[in-house]
């Protein structure tokens, strides 16, 4: 009898060992893969908030230069192909606008990127050089402010 009751316990000690092992895989996988996967959203954000910025830029300068060629003559080029420059870095950055907007649950993130791109877009409305100064050092700050909103949600 005393055989069979340490044959019980040694058996049901197993199951309680296997049982509590694969408690702990369980929880130890899914948390690695929760990790990763937020790793992985943490990656693909980086990677469309640094995109977004950089489209931004290219489409600040786009429209500086549209700017400045139209109303001083400088780098003159055709207006058909200034033009379709500055329509092909604002689609662009639209679509990045549109990525990030779709990645993000932060608000004030997605505020900040729609205010800079709205700012970048309205460049070559300014009617003379002041005016374009004071478009130009508005739209470096909302970039900066986007950037700066952009690091904070990562």
């Amino acid at each position: 009898m005393t055989a069979m009751i340490t044959s019980l316990v040694a058996v049901l000690g197993t199951l309680l060992g296997s049982v509590v092992t694969h408690a702990f895989q369980q929880r130890s996988a899914r948390r690695t893969e929760r990790n990763a996967l937020d790793a992985q959203r943490r990656q693909e954000r980086l990677d469309a908030y640094g995109a977004y910025a950089g489209l931004l830029v290219e489409f600040r300068q786009a429209m500086l230069h549209h700017w400045f060629c139209v109303h001083q003559g400088r780098d003159a080029e055709d207006e058909v192909a200034l033009r379709g420059r500055s329509f092909e870095t604002r689609s662009s950055a639209q679509q990045a606008l549109f990525r990030l907007q779709l990645i993000t649950d932060d608000t004030g993130l997605g505020a900040a990127a729609a205010d800079a791109f709205t700012a970048v877009g309205a460049i070559d409305r300014a009617q003379d050089l002041p005016g374009l100064a004071t478009r130009r050092d508005a739209t470096r700050e909302l970039i900066d402010a986007f950037v700066v909103t952009a690091r904070g949600s990562l």
